[in-house]
Order: C-alpha cells, then sequence, then structure tokens
C-alpha cells in the first residue's frame, strides 16, 4: 500500500525544504511526493529545479505545482492542502499524508509511525509532539478552548494538536473531506480547525502519534506575525461552535514521554517586541467594537490606550472573553484588531505568571482550564 507525501509551502528555508521532500522520496511506503507552493517564489523555483534529480535518484515521483484558487477566504494555507487533496483523488494511492515544509527534524520515523497507526486501522493519524510552554497559544487559548465551549461533550477539545499540519488521512476519508463544502472553502489558515472538526465528524477512529524530540521549526520574534492565523482560527473554530454535534469516536493518543529540555525551555516569541502591540495604533472601530463587550473586559483593555493593561486576562477572564467575542464578533476590520488585542493581553497575562512555574506545571494549567471550560458549558 503506497501513500502520497505532501509538503504545502509559501518562502521557506531552500536546503531545509528539499531535505525533507528528499526523506519522503526515499521512504518505501511513499508512492508520490507533491510540493504544493503557494506562489512562484525563489523557493518554488528552486523545488521545481531539483524535483527532476530527486526523482532520478529515488525512484519515486516528485513534483511541484502551484496551489489553485479554491476557496472564498484568502488564498493561503488551504487552497494549498484542498489543491493537493484534488491531486491526490487522481492518483490510485490509498493514504494521504500532509507535513509542515520547515521542519527541521523530519525523518522516516515520522512517516512510519503514521503508516504504523494505519496499518493498525487507524484511517486518520495525527502528529502530536512537545510544545515550549510558551508555544502553541492559538491552540491552547483559541482553539481548543472553542471547541470545549462549542462541543463539550466530544472529542474535538480533547485532540492534542487540532491545528497540527502533520496528519495521515485514508482515500475515503479525503473523498469526504474533498466533498465537504466547509472544508473546500477555508482557504486560510481556518484549513486544520475545520478538517480536525470534520475528520472527527466522519466517526472514523482517530490515532495520535507522539513524536518525542518535538517539531524543531523556526519560531516567532514579535506575535504581530501571528496576526493572520489568530484571526482565521477564531473565525472558523467559532463556525465550528455552531456546527452539528458529534457522536463518540474511538480516539487513541499515544502516551509522551519525557520533555527533553531543548523544547521545554525553548523561547517562543519576543515578549519585549510585542508588549507594545496592546496600545500601538488604536483605530476608532476598534474603540466602537471593544465598547459592545462587558465593562469588565472592555475596561481594562481600552486601558491600554494609555498603558500596557493585560494582568485582568487570567484563565477565568478569558473563558468569559471567549464567550462575550463569540457573541458579538464580526469578521470586520475593528473586531479583528480587539480579538487580537485581547489574545495578545491573556497571552502576555500567562507567559508572565503561569508559564514562570516551570514546563510541566504550565501545561498543566493550560490543560486544566480547557478541562474547566468544557465542564462550565455542560452546566450552562
Amino acid at each position: 500500500m503506497k501513500s502520497m507525501v505532501v509538503f504545502p509551502f509559501k518562502v521557506e528555508d531552500h536546503e531545509v525544504a528539499l531535505g525533507n521532500l528528499a526523506t519522503a522520496a526515499a521512504h518505501e511506503r511513499v508512492g508520490r511526493v507533491l510540493a504544493v507552493g503557494a506562489a512562484r517564489e525563489e523557493t518554488f523555483e528552486f523545488l521545481a529545479r531539483e524535483a527532476p534529480l530527486l526523482m532520478a535518484a529515488t525512484g519515486t515521483p516528485v513534483e511541484v505545482i502551484v496551489q489553485d484558487r479554491l476557496g472564498d477566504r484568502r488564498p493561503g494555507k488551504g487552497d494549498g492542502m484542498n489543491t493537493a487533496m484534488r491531486r491526490f483523488l487522481d492518483t490510485d494511492l490509498e493514504r494521504l499524508h500532509f507535513y509542515d515544509t520547515d521542519i527541521t527534524n523530519f525523518d522516516s520515523s515520522w512517516i512510519e509511525g503514521a503508516e504504523r497507526a494505519a496499518d493498525g486501522g487507524y484511517p486518520i493519524v495525527r502528529h502530536y509532539f512537545p510544545r515550549a510552554s510558551t508555544d502553541a497559544m492559538i491552540t491552547w487559548l483559541i482553539t481548543r478552548p472553542l471547541f470545549a465551549i462549542g462541543h463539550p461533550d466530544s472529542i474535538l477539545w480533547q485532540i492534542q494538536q487540532p491545528l497540527g499540519g502533520e496528519i495521515l488521512l485514508s482515500r475515503p476519508v479525503v473523498e469526504r473531506l474533498a466533498a465537504d463544502p466547509l472544508v473546500r472553502g477555508r482557504s486560510d489558515w481556518g484549513i486544520d480547525t475545520l478538517i480536525t472538526y470534520s475528520t472527527a465528524a466522519t466517526g472514523l477512529p482517530i490515532y495520535e502519534h507522539y513524536i518525542r524530540g518535538g517539531k524543531q521549526h523556526a519560531l516567532y520574534g514579535s506575535l504581530d506575525e501571528l496576526r493572520d492565523m489568530v484571526v482565521e482560527c477564531f473565525e472558523a473554530a467559532t463556525e465550528v461552535t455552531t456546527l452539528a454535534g458529534l457522536g463518540p469516536v474511538d480516539h487513541v493518543v499515544e502516551p509522551q514521554s519525557p520533555v527533553e529540555e531543548a523544547v521545554a525551555y525553548r523561547v517562543a516569541y519576543d515578549a519585549e517586541a510585542t508588549i507594545h502591540l496592546l496600545g500601538a495604533g488604536w483605530t476608532t472601530a476598534e474603540i466602537s467594537a471593544a465598547s459592545f463587550l462587558p465593562d469588565a473586559i472592555a475596561g481594562p483593555l481600552l486601558g491600554n490606550l494609555i498603558r500596557p493593561t493585560f494582568a485582568f486576562l487570567d484563565a477565568g477572564m478569558w473563558f468569559e472573553t471567549l464567550l462575550a467575542l463569540r457573541a458579538n464578533y464580526r469578521s470586520e476590520p475593528g473586531w479583528r484588531g480587539v480579538l487580537f488585542r485581547l489574545w495578545v493581553g491573556r497571552v502576555l497575562a500567562y507567559t508572565t505568571t503561569d508559564a514562570l512555574s516551570g514546563h510541566s506545571r504550565a501545561m498543566e494549567v493550560l490543560d486544566e482550564a480547557v478541562s474547566d471550560y468544557a465542564i462550565r458549558s455542560r452546566s450552562a
């Protein structure tokens, strides 16, 4: 049984990207490698030149293409993944892997772990891995909490990394996703959120494979680099909260092992470069949007017009904030700005309190908060 391995990419380190394609092409379970670029730029041209040489060396077809324009949001990763699913269904291959192109520690064990679980009867295999205590802040503070609020009785909020780009899908699952208008329409960063929901909605078993060494990749400077991702993942997760509830799913998660120090104590973002985002460049539309929030949130948030104010955004207040955003948010510039500032404030509040307790305790605090949100939502 052969698989296709797909690497969506934009602008990447050329040698890292090529090395990952080579690793996949050399694997005995891989029948085709596809790199899907956002546009024709330097990385695309480099990989397109190297692909024939890679194919000659491994005997595995390697193709580099530009993604089709398929969705109705900002053109982005979603168009790339949906393009790849359509290409996959034109082959006779049985399984489809997705991996981020910038992983610097990608090796054959990623493919082998997923294939082993699929051989064991799991048509959906997700990779998960240890993260720094200040990494994955969109997952921990937006996606998993909103899943817990909107679907507290499902497995959605228990999936370790719902925004993870490392996943194996069997052909029947890809057929269902490719036909799903919600997935096809998500051309932006919201694609992973919709795939997480839609794969769980199939009712098919889900296996989570643990990568002990973590996912080594370039981290961020200021959190401003994540502005689009925050907005698009929030909008996708909010949409998911309005969708039908999910039935029981066989969900297996491989146990974690002790986290390596290189992962546990890695600094995931530049807090000093981030804190000014709370007060800089407020617009009239943002001030107007903030006024629709409860006073306990709007008051201190608008206090950032004078000086950085974020200590009020503890785990309990963040639950109330997500409820208020869910009720009032509109996909407009003013609300996007308010959402982003609130998320930045919550990240800074967590970083300067819970994250200082050490990696293990910080992870427990995040997990306890999401579990509490699910409990509170069940009883609401």
